[in-house]
């Protein structure tokens, strides 16, 4: 599970749910524009702990059918309220054009294939449906100022790539739907810089997260204890600038007599 010990599951298991939590306001008005509420079948890829999947059951007016490749996450998704089922992203049990849209948040960024992910997410949805992937990061674009040059190499990306992960996975998101034949618009999920006060609460809810990773990245623990006390000093005098670029995409399927298919 992205690198992940048995033992870090849990762990990581909440850590999703609280991510879920704190980007809801940035999912919900893609869901309406790419149609999710006037949809009746929905296929949410990469389900996950079932946290985002909550969100779609309750704004799809029909069905979400959940899939995931782990089952350790099947099992804590069990009870969202829709039909889950193991599958792999690159090659879906289902046959062509039968969901209305199709749905993934932070799965391609972890995928080994994700051209292959968008191409069967645009297979099985229905012409004139729509693909959404709600959130994929850049950590090639993660800014941080006070600067921590050692530090800030793990969270631009090393650390992500370090567990099989793609740290540009966002700038990639208009090739990839474009290649498999969707009428596509790139755009940030997220515009605004966070405050200091905002940092904090992100730092607070992750920092367990932060020393470990930091920990796998070779950092002793001296090391991460004098980039924290730099970090919220600069917090606290109101210095600390953050912004990490979250892309989405939104892809429409052509219909027959379309003109062009891009």
């Amino acid at each position: 599970m992205h690198g992940r010990a048995l033992h870090e599951v849990p762990a990581f298991q909440r850590r999703l749910d609280r991510q879920a939590e704190a980007t809801r306001h940035l999912r919900l008005p893609l869901y309406e524009r790419a149609g999710l509420s006037r949809a009746g079948l929905v296929l949410d890829l990469g389900c996950g702990s079932g946290a985002v999947t909550q969100d779609l059951v309750r704004t799809v007016a029909g069905q979400v059918v959940g899939i995931d490749v782990d089952p350790l996450m099947l099992a804590r998704a069990q009870g969202v309220g829709c039909a889950l089922s193991r599958a792999d992203g690159r090659q879906l049990p289902f046959p062509d054009a039968t969901f209305d849209v199709a749905i993934c948040n932070l799965v391609l960024l972890w995928s080994p294939q994700p051209e292959r992910v968008v191409a069967e997410l645009a297979r099985v949805v229905k012409p004139g449906g729509t693909v959404l992937a709600s959130m994929e990061p850049d950590y090639g674009g993660k800014v941080h100022f006070p600067e921590n040059p050692l530090i800030d190499l793990v969270f631009q990306g090393e650390g992500v790539r370090r567990r099989g992960g793609d740290p540009h996975a966002g700038r990639k998101l208009r090739s990839h739907f474009v290649a498999a034949g969707l009428r596509t618009e790139v755009g940030l999920a997220a515009h605004d810089v966070l405050t200091p006060e905002q940092d904090l609460a992100v730092f607070r809810r992750n920092r367990g997260y932060y020393r470990r990773l930091l920990a796998e990245n070779g950092f002793a623990a001296p090391a991460i204890e004098r980039w924290e006390a730099e970090y919220l000093e600069s917090l606290s005098a109101g210095q600390q600038l953050s912004f990490l670029p979250l892309f989405y995409a939104i892809g429409r399927k052509p219909v027959p007599g379309d003109v062009d298919s891009a």
